[in-house]
């Protein structure tokens, strides 16, 4: 059982925190590895076929393929000419892009959304350089989009860490004067300019403000990467409470508002209409959305989804359908 929270280690993030969870998420397999391992070529079993460690399958002889690879017992059964393939080692960098902006200021359950993230996004970062993979990332402000370029190293997992709990902590973060406030649209663009074919991408977010562009841009940045979205989720923003007059703020002001039936409904079909549009812009890419809430624990949640006794039968990134409803 895990230890009750205090009431600030739910509002703020802690270092300490994000640090100590190199402990258990390095039992975390995010990919389906190889037994035989490569350090020069990386230890993630491709999608494409090769010359490699591992035996795929025996298919017809085809023009340009390597002779030396031509499998002749079953050549001389079968009366034609075939030719043995292999699963190909290549390394698969992580990328993991973080949102903390105000809207993610929020919790009514368990922790805030923003501490929450910070948590899950240092598991997974942990649990990536245990793999010895490549780990880089972004994280989203009110400002600015803070970038971490790829590195198979302790320090630049150590900056991720530093620069994501700075961001946290400094929440709520006063809108930019000019009023241009970074959009998951312009991080996803970015992410899509950042990452190399083949790498494995994590957003964390409460997609508040997922619109038609992002739905866009998230199907591009889909075509070359394996994507999984995880969504940061409060029990407070699925049902409004009761009919009642209700304070409401955005950290800056504050008012009162009276809620009856007719506004309940009306909220009830927004949402579905976003839960919708989300739904299907992640089909589109081909990537698992994942509803996490606040009232989850990260270590519990993502041993649920990456343990080790999963991971060992699991399907590339994209193919899996796994989902944790909140």
């Amino acid at each position: 059982m895990a230890a009750a929270r205090t009431p600030a280690a739910a509002l703020r993030s802690d270092l300490g925190t994000l640090l100590a969870t190199r402990h258990w998420a390095s039992a975390l397999r995010l990919f389906h590895r190889q037994p035989a391992r490569s350090l020069l070529l990386g230890e993630v079993r491709s999608r494409f076929r090769g010359r490699g460690m591992e035996f795929a399958e025996v298919r017809i002889y085809q023009p340009g393929d390597d002779i030396r690879n031509i499998d002749w017992r079953v050549s001389a059964r079968s009366g034609g000419t075939y030719t043995k393939l292999f699963c190909e080692e290549r390394e698969r960098p992580v990328h993991i892009l973080v949102d903390q902006r105000n809207p993610m200021f929020f919790g009514s359950a368990g922790r805030f959304k923003s501490v929450l993230a910070a948590e899950l996004a240092a598991a997974l970062a942990w649990a990536a350089l245990a793999g010895s993979d490549r780990i880089g990332g972004q994280i989203i402000g009110e400002r600015a989009i803070s970038d971490i370029r790829a590195r198979r190293n302790k320090q630049t997992v150590l900056r991720f860490l530093h620069d994501l709990n700075a961001q946290c902590r400094a929440l709520p973060e006063a809108p930019p004067a000019d009023g241009e406030h970074k959009t998951l649209d312009a991080a996803l663009e970015e992410c899509r300019r950042l990452t190399r074919p083949g790498t494995a991408v994590f957003i964390l977010s409460d997609f508040a403000d997922f619109d038609a562009g992002a739905a866009r841009t998230l199907g591009r940045l889909g075509r070359h990467t394996d994507l999984s979205l995880l969504r940061i989720r409060d029990p407070l923003e699925s049902a409004l409470p009761a009919a009642g007059s209700v304070a409401i703020s955005d950290g800056a002001h504050k008012t009162l508002v009276g809620l009856n039936r007719r506004l309940c409904a009306a909220f009830r079909q927004e949402l579905e209409v976003r839960q919708q549009h989300l739904q299907r812009a992640a089909r589109r890419a081909r990537a698992p959305l994942i509803d996490i809430s606040t009232r989850d624990e990260p270590r519990t949640l993502l041993t649920r989804l990456y343990g080790k006794s999963l991971a060992a039968t699991a399907l590339p990134m994209r193919w899996q359908k796994l989902r944790h409803a909140s």
